[in-house]
């Protein structure tokens, strides 16, 4: 065992100790990264206008189609509704 004198203590160097501490290695910010994602994300999810125009567009035409069907079914029962709609749900 060391005795309490034998204990030698480097408290001079650390005092003199002029040096910078070292720089720590800068990491790259997960934060930031997360939120390129998510805005990324939600740029690829914006509608543009040509794919609302061409939506528009094929709900329009099916709503003709359907309404067109409709008109035909009730001129083939001669104007009786309840035949046409039996006739258009079958």
């Amino acid at each position: 065992m060391a005795a309490e004198g034998d204990v030698d203590l480097d408290l001079e160097a650390d005092e003199n100790c002029t040096e910078k501490p070292a720089e720590k290695p800068r990491k790259h910010d997960s934060g930031a990264a997360d939120l390129e994602r998510v805005t990324d994300y939600a740029e690829e999810k914006e509608i543009s206008s040509s794919d609302l125009e061409t939506a528009m567009s094929v709900i329009g035409d099916r709503r003709s189609r359907e309404q067109r069907a409709k008109q035909e079914s009730l001129r083939e029962h001669m104007g009786n509704v309840v035949e046409a709609l039996i006739a258009l749900t079958n």
